[in-house]
């Protein structure tokens, strides 16, 4: 019995000792652990910085990935993707044309794969399908899918404007779209690839959405 209490002390001693080590000095460690070499900020909720819900979403994505304007290809001859179209995405900055083909980043899918699935390839065909500026990738045209003005807006719109029922444009005409388009306003040059038709069919899903209340007494 004599031995049992002494070692009941021991352990209970031990178990003291390691509660303090674990209290006290690995959170030290942990907050000491933010040398210049650690790109990561222990202050921010990586998930978080990518959720455009979040109060905390940081939608100047360069600031983090500055080195994606620089990468190259594994074949010298081929450029990188991103290199490649940035500069025919719509949007003024580098984070306007991140948002044009990643509308949603989600960390929680892990790897960078599962990113690049995220971009939704109906966007790729208004420059890569048969008739598109870009190398055809795409069996089909952007008019060729028959999609109705809301999907038309989300693709081409909603990144840099809100969602449709939220729109910033709404009420716009097609004739005022072509118009800023024609003059790059805001960087919506590369969008001279939608039609007439497509364009119009945008507008009167601006309309229907609530914009043209003005016009109501015409």
């Amino acid at each position: 019995m004599k031995l049992r209490k002494i070692f009941n002390k021991r352990k209970m001693a031990i178990g003291l000792l390691a509660g303090v080590y674990l209290f006290t000095w690995v959170p030290n460690i942990l907050a000491d652990d933010d040398s210049d070499d650690d790109p990561i900020d222990p202050g921010n909720n990586i998930i978080a910085i990518h959720d455009s819900s979040s109060r905390q979403y940081n939608k100047e994505c360069v600031s983090c990935h500055a080195d994606i304007l620089r990468a190259q290809s594994l074949e010298p001859s081929i450029p990188n993707a991103h290199v490649a179209m940035i500069p025919f995405a719509p949007g003024e900055e580098d984070e306007d044309t991140c948002v044009v083909c990643h509308r949603t980043v989600d960390l929680v899918q892990g790897s960078a794969g599962n990113i690049r699935k995220q971009v939704k390839a109906t966007y790729c065909t208004m420059c890569h399908g048969p008739a598109g500026p870009g190398k055809p990738f795409y069996p089909a045209n952007l008019s060729d899918l028959a999609l109705e003005g809301p999907e038309l807006y989300d693709l081409a719109c909603a990144a840099c404007h809100r969602n449709l029922a939220n729109s910033e444009v709404q009420g716009e005409s097609a004739n005022e779209i072509r118009e800023k388009i024609n003059e790059d306003e805001g960087g919506m040059g590369p969008l001279r690839v939608l039609s007439t038709t497509e364009i119009e069919a945008i507008a009167a899903a601006l309309a229907e959405s609530g914009g043209d209340d003005d016009d109501s007494d015409d």
